[in-house]
């Protein structure tokens, strides 16, 4: 009996103190325990119709919920515009398999924290090959925030996401093991 509120009480105290420390539009939770089953994780990110800046990331491990964060893609809801200069639409829906994760990408456009996601043809694979999506924030190489505000959720078609929130995603990857998948859903 003591052993159980023991258990509870420390419980308690770090889902309290992680609730202290997560940053704003975040879910926080534990560290998996030694038992614990890890990954697969799925990540799954619900675009906002009405307001694409204000969509969201979910990394689920089966039916649990592990993080959710706010994110944004693209800067008009039409799937199927690829991203040039300052625009691009958001993701299409559909499952996208992740290839690769780095803390250091180096791209043209992208730095720092970057997941890379399959192409995939906007219009249920009928339309436009949507090619170089990434789930990522504006970082520079090496991780350090260059977020400037809100307008910094748009992208030319990307997943984006405040550093913060990426790199809780990573630690939560970390703890939980790789996601394969990302789906998308409106």
């Amino acid at each position: 009996m003591l052993r159980s509120r023991t258990r509870a009480l420390a419980l308690a105290s770090t889902v309290l103190a992680l609730a202290l420390v997560a940053p704003a539009g975040t879910v926080a939770t534990a560290a998996p325990q030694a038992r614990e089953a890890r990954g697969p994780v799925t990540l799954v990110f619900d675009k906002n119709p009405k307001h694409p800046t204000y969509s969201k990331l979910t990394a689920y491990l089966g039916k649990r919920v592990l993080g959710q964060w706010r994110a944004g893609s693209g800067t008009t809801t039409d799937e199927c515009r690829v991203g040039r200069r300052n625009s691009g639409g958001w993701l299409p829906n559909g499952t996208y398999a992740l290839s690769s994760r780095t803390r250091t990408y180096n791209g043209a456009a992208i730095k720092g924290y970057a997941i890379r996601l399959a192409d995939k043809k906007c219009k249920g694979g009928k339309g436009v090959n949507r090619d170089e999506l990434f789930i990522h924030s504006r970082m520079t190489v090496n991780g350090a925030s260059q977020w400037r505000g809100d307008r910094d959720y748009k992208s030319l078609g990307c997943v984006k996401l405040h550093p913060n929130h990426i790199k809780a995603l990573f630690r939560t990857l970390d703890a939980y093991g790789e996601a394969k998948t990302l789906k998308v859903i409106a």
